[in-house]
Order: C-alpha cells, then structure tokens, then sequence
C-alpha cells in the first residue's frame, strides 16, 4: 500500500467511524431516553428491593 492510498484510508476511517460512532451514541440515547421506555426504567428502579422480574 503507497503513502498516498495509507493517507486517504486514514481519513477515510476516521472521518466516517466518527460519523458511524456518533449514529449509534444518538440511537442508544433516544432508545433509553424515549418516553415509552419510562415504565420498564421504573420497574427497575424498583427491583433490587423485590424478587419479581422485569419484563418489558
């Protein structure tokens, strides 16, 4: 591999895998954020002091 072919797969990589890893930071914040996922965060807040399981 040249110099030049290194380079361009360099900021290839970085520039997309940044992009890629911020997509995916942003869609596990909206899915444990979203408003309908309230009750499951709930019911495991609730949790450690009882013995039932958490269904979602």
């Amino acid at each position: 591999m040249t110099p030049e072919t290194h380079d361009a797969v360099l900021v290839f990589s970085k520039t997309w895998g940044a992009v890629y890893l911020s997509v995916v930071f942003l869609l596990a914040a909206l899915w444990t954020y979203w408003p309908s996922r309230k009750s499951v965060y709930d019911k495991a807040e609730q949790s450690p002091l009882g013995n039932e399981e958490i269904r979602q």
